[in-house]
């Protein structure tokens, strides 16, 4: 459980907001136009690489899926309770693992707070985002070039007027600080791969700069707090216990679902 003695106070400081807030109004006033006018004269190969690679991988990690997903792992991980206790298909998983009905129930539990606090994440960030974009009511890149829509339209629920933040990028990087936060490895692949994705929306005309810099910090902030607040003190009552690693939980989901 290295997460519990991760250190996130830069990114839970009030140097990191302000910083976040001045260079989201730099670029909305300053970079976003021309920045986005420049992107229009790239080459056709940046356009196809995020079109077709970035942006169906985007898809996959659309809240609504990770959203289902953790579900269908809760429906896995309870059931999988109830299979240990029925004696015959717990000496199956016993043979199989050799692991014991304690290390199990134990393991189980830990898993479904890390997957409750995803679920956490998503649904919180997403809300405070939702709240911006009807607040600020920035145009979408397209609506505003070839449709004449004004800049900003403050409080507003239209669909191309909810561009500033931007809720891919934010979706992007509540996943990718989740998986540094949780497995603790590969961390720049994570960031790296959110960063494309947040870049993807610029090439489909979706967002703009400032979109992706509001979103990125609100999908960062949020699980943290949450985590910080409600989590961690959960996650303490298993540091001194046995629990089984990531890798050895997906294979006692998958022996669960042979059984």
């Amino acid at each position: 459980m290295q997460h519990l003695n991760q250190d996130f106070s830069k990114l839970l400081s009030i140097r990191l907001f302000v910083l976040t807030i001045f260079f989201t109004v730099i670029s909305f006033n300053f970079i976003d136009i021309p920045l986005y006018k420049y992107s229009r004269s790239m080459s056709d190969s940046f356009f196809i690489f995020f079109k077709n690679v970035i942006d169906p991988f985007s898809d996959i990690v659309d809240p609504g899926v990770v959203f289902v997903l953790c579900l269908i792992f809760l429906w896995l991980i309870k059931t999988t309770k109830n299979i240990i206790k029925e004696p015959n298909k717990y000496l199956v998983l016993k043979k199989k693992l050799k692991l014991s009905k304690d290390i199990i129930s134990l393991s189980l539990d830990y898993y479904t707070n890390i997957i409750k606090h995803l679920m956490l994440s998503i649904i919180v960030s997403g809300a405070i985002l939702h709240i911006c974009k009807y607040i600020l009511g920035v145009s979408r890149p397209k609506y505003f070039f070839f449709q004449g829509y004004e800049r900003n339209n403050f409080f507003n629920f239209e669909h191309k007027v909810n561009s500033l933040p931007s809720g891919h990028t934010q979706a992007a990087f509540t996943i990718a600080i989740l998986c540094i936060l949780y497995i603790n490895r590969y961390n720049y692949i994570y960031i790296f791969l959110a960063i494309l994705m947040a870049i993807s929306r610029i090439f489909m005309s979706a967002h703009f700069p400032s979109d992706l810099i509001l979103g990125a910090y609100i999908g960062c902030i949020f699980p943290i707090l949450i985590y910080n607040f409600y989590f961690k003190k959960k996650f303490l009552s298993f540091k001194k216990k046995k629990i089984i690693d990531l890798n050895l939980f997906i294979k006692l989901i998958w022996y669960r679902l042979l059984l």
